[in-house]
């Protein structure tokens, strides 16, 4: 989580200071890790 933090800040100085870009759109979707005990049911 602390790399997508820096990589969104440094996203935000590169934008601000380049007069051309009209929009930025960002998504990040996270998936959670499966548990334990739904990975020994599946075995």
């Amino acid at each position: 989580m602390e790399n997508i933090e820096k990589a969104l800040r440094d996203l935000a100085k590169a934008v601000e200071s380049n007069p051309t870009v009209k929009n930025v759109k960002v998504t990040i979707t996270m998936q959670k890790p499966k548990s334990r005990k739904a990975d020994h049911e599946n075995r």
